[in-house]
């Protein structure tokens, strides 16, 4: 670890080296703000006295131009000080702390995140206070939530306070500001203020008129989606409505045009080999097993290496001085009833490098997908003799040659990106997209480029899968999805920052843009928004319960909430219910990170009924905490059994089993079950479970809010 702490530190100092340039060639800059005046600045926020390097870079960019101020801890416990000030203003840029004598173990955080967000405020208004006004702190906006796998508790808190002018958001323009969850100090600080004029924001389109334009000019696709499951190594293919890359779409606030935020670099579009290489692995064995069996048959079917490299040769040329140098046959990952050959050429030149990669379909010999790349490509005196047009008509005789039959379920993706001087670009690449039923499966088709120059196929790539694509019966009119989509989500006003063709300047714009959201795919039968495997994005549980309110232990299941160990739809918690022993167990899994796998029913991202209770059982019985046979998950829980769990959950079993050698104070220890005497005596030893003063009670039933306290002091617990 601490080595790749080190690999990171010495990069990003190379990169630092690469931007900038070494205070001392600047002593007598022109700079309003001098390094001396940034270090004194910095030492007034900041006792550097414990740092024991120090290291001053000056940087120029458009940006403007500031001082770059680093000090290090180079011994144990290390740390880090890096901070950034303006050399005309003196205003603090950036400020990242790190200290290595607060990492480890997650805890419960020691500073809520009310007192966490006060002091960033706190923070920004005394280094920018006129500038902290015009801001507004943005709430994390999460609808919609992913599956819990694991409960990680925050070490950190980030508050956003963003830029408003004319009432309307300045991207990338604020405080972004962290707060280390534990000790209360800054981890990160981000200022950014744009000095540049922004637009009037006084003749605008309405939003009516921006939502007809995107309804016109981008709105909602109708696709197919394929989604693959890589652990069952299955696959369904979805009929959805989409956004193509929704968070870049914006439309000009004062004409109602698309905007093109993204530049595209195409005039030196060399990637080299964009071959996918899974290396096939076997192991010779005697006797083969069912699964190995079924795999050696499946191989035997299988074209051989040269097989696979004729047909290469039949339809790419292979240029002198490159030797064939790599081959495996392997389980394609995207198909798995299919093997694939991965061949590999590489160029015999130490002077000029060069490599050329192909998959070959190991069963019925269709080239999959072939790149080249030679260095010898880019040399300087190039001349473009292919146009798009004429590239155009290249990839598709090419097509026409080696898919013929495939040919006419596909059409060319339309090209509308902006190009400053298109006769300077080296290649030409282009998308064809398989259609069924006259609906677009963008997962399918073929990727083709072409060189400018010389006409040939530098890439290719087909994208192909059989399944079953479902029938557009009963789906969502594309007028109506459009109308709910922009009633639940919607466009914005935003100020954003738009770059030219190949990134050199920008200018910020005044635009409408989709408001965020974790996924801007829906099915098409219900528009509900889908996750990258192609299941419902849930929305988002309870994170308050109406029946808490004023509760002796409020605080401790509000923190459980927070933390994701609670999570419930439910708007009462019931606190003063018992909890079962199922539930508790559930709780405590969930509190330590010990999560049973849930099936895809059960898995309601994080809100699993109680008949997945057994799982989470099963997943305690096998991490130690449960005995087989101990635990009737509908029955309340009691206090002796509360400290049994937790106990276990700790890593104390062995010592709580000499129960012997414990001495319970309590008046009624002797009621305490004799298999659980050590748990109950660790228990108190460690202030997890408080008797009444005079009793422990080892057959009470625990209420729900105190299993909530039991929890959070379990986890405050230092057994370090």
């Amino acid at each position: 670890m601490k080595k790749a702490k080190y690999i990171i530190a010495a990069l990003l100092c190379c990169m630092l080296m690469v931007s900038s340039i070494s205070a001392d060639c600047f002593a007598q800059t022109d700079a309003a703000f001098s390094q001396e005046k940034a270090i004194a600045k910095v030492k007034s926020i900041y006792d550097t006295s414990a740092y024991d390097e120090f290291n001053i870079n000056y940087v120029e960019e458009r940006e403007g131009r500031w001082w770059d101020l680093s000090w290090t801890k180079s011994e144990e416990p290390f740390g880090h000080l890096n901070i950034s000030i303006d050399a005309d203003s003196g205003v603090i840029r950036d400020i990242y702390k790190w200290d290595d004598s607060n990492h480890g173990p997650s805890l419960i955080p020691k500073v809520s995140e009310a007192d966490a967000r006060k002091t960033a405020e706190s923070f920004a208004k005394k280094l920018q206070p006129e500038e902290f006004k015009q801001c507004r702190y943005q709430e994390p906006r999460e609808d919609y939530i992913y599956p819990i796998e694991g409960v990680r508790f925050k070490d950190s808190y980030r508050f956003n306070f963003m830029r408003f002018y004319n009432d309307i958001p300045v991207e990338d323009n604020g405080f972004d500001i962290t707060i280390n969850a534990q000790t209360g100090d800054i981890q990160y600080y981000r200022f950014n203020w744009t000095k540049d004029k922004l637009p009037s924001s006084d003749k605008i389109i309405s939003l009516k008129e921006a939502e007809k334009a995107f309804k016109d000019k981008a709105g909602l696709k109708l696709e197919y989606r394929r989604y693959f499951n890589y652990q069952t190594k299955e696959a369904k293919i979805k009929l959805v409505y989409s956004v193509a890359d929704g968070h870049s779409v914006l439309i000009d606030a004062t004409n109602g045009e698309l905007l093109n935020e993204m530049y595209y670099d195409l005039y030196n579009d060399y990637s080299g080999d964009g071959s996918d290489r899974e290396a096939m692995k076997s192991t010779p064995q005697e006797q083969l097993s069912p699964h190995e069996q079924k795999e050696v048959e499946a191989t035997k079917n299988c074209i051989t290496k040269e097989a696979a490299i004729s047909a290469v040769k039949k339809y790419f040329d292979i240029p002198q001085g490159f030797k064939q140098s790599y081959a495996n046959l392997y389980e394609d990952y995207d198909n798995t009833n299919q093997r694939a050959w991965n061949i590999s050429w590489n160029k015999q030149d130490k002077d000029n490098y060069g490599s050329i990669s192909a998959r070959v379909n190991a069963t019925t010999s269709e080239v999959l997908s072939f790149n080249i790349y030679d260095e010898d490509m880019g040399r300087s005196n190039f001349k473009q003799n292919y146009d798009r047009k004429k590239a155009q008509k290249k990839a598709e005789q090419f097509l026409e040659k080696i898919q013929p039959e495939r040919i006419n379920e596909v059409k060319l993706e339309e090209f509308n990106a902006k190009i400053d001087n298109p006769e300077k670009i080296r290649e030409h690449s282009f998308c064809f997209t398989r259609y069924i039923n006259d609906i677009p499966c963008h997962s399918n088709g073929f990727d083709i480029t072409i060189d400018a120059e010389s006409g040939k196929v530098l890439n290719y790539r087909m994208r192909w899968n059989d399944g079953e694509f479902p029938k557009a019966d009963g789906i969502l009119q594309k007028e109506e999805a459009e109308k709910a989509f922009l009633e639940k989500l919607g466009l914005e006003l935003s100020y954003v920052k738009i770059y030219e063709p190949k990134g050199q300047t920008y200018e910020y714009c005044l635009v409408y843009k989709l408001k965020p959201a974790q996924s801007y795919t829906f099915d098409s039968f219900d528009l509900k928004p889908l996750d990258h495997s192609g299941k419902p994005i849930e929305e988002k549980p309870q994170t308050a319960f109406s029946d808490i309110k004023g509760h002796w232990a409020e605080n401790d299941i509000q923190l459980l909430v927070d933390l994701g160990v609670i999570q419930s739809q439910d708007e009462n918690f019931y606190p003063n219910e018992n909890i079962s022993q199922g539930y508790f167990i559930k709780l405590l899994m969930i509190a330590t990170n010990r999560q049973p796998v849930l099936d895809e029913v059960a898995l309601k991202y994080g809100m699993t009924q109680d008949t997945d209770i057994d799982k989470y059982i099963e997943a305690a019985i096998k991490n130690g905490i449960v005995k087989e046979g101990e635990v009737n998950p509908q029955k309340p829980l009691t206090k002796e059994m509360a400290a049994a769990f937790m106990v276990r959950s700790l890593g104390f079993e062995k010592i709580a089993s000499l129960s012997d050698i414990f001495n319970v104070k309590a008046k009624d220890a002797s009621a305490i079950s004799a298999k659980y005497k050590g748990h109950a005596a660790i228990s108190i030893g460690l202030g997890l479970i408080k008797g009444d003063g005079t009793n422990f009670n080892p057959k009470a039933n625990v209420s729900r809010a105190q299993a909530a306290s039991l929890l959070v002091r379990m986890l405050k617990a230092d057994v370090r």
